[in-house]
């Protein structure tokens, strides 16, 4: 378990294509996430009801994708290359 203050590296990730278009098709089929976090839904609905027109949804996405984008750089790339064709 990663401690706290540790600054996680970027993993270098070799992108497997038949993994691609299975998480892919995952995705589509269930593009819903869901995790355990009684800090996090404290602070996401506190904003909500602090902050007019403030969208939780939008507000995850765009923190775990950017951390997303800065720890698997050719990951991501791949991933939004294949949203794309597909």
């Amino acid at each position: 378990m990663a401690g706290k203050g540790r600054i996680v590296q970027r993993r270098k990730i070799v992108v497997d294509k038949k993994a691609l278009v299975l998480a892919r098709q995952a995705a589509r089929r269930q593009p819903r996430i869901t995790f355990y976090s009684p800090l996090s839904s404290l602070v996401l609905n506190y904003l909500k009801n602090v902050t007019p027109r403030f969208s939780i949804s939008d507000e995850v996405s765009r923190i775990v994708e950017s951390e997303l984008a800065r720890r698997y750089p050719e990951l991501v790339s791949a991933a939004r290359r294949s949203l794309r064709l597909s």
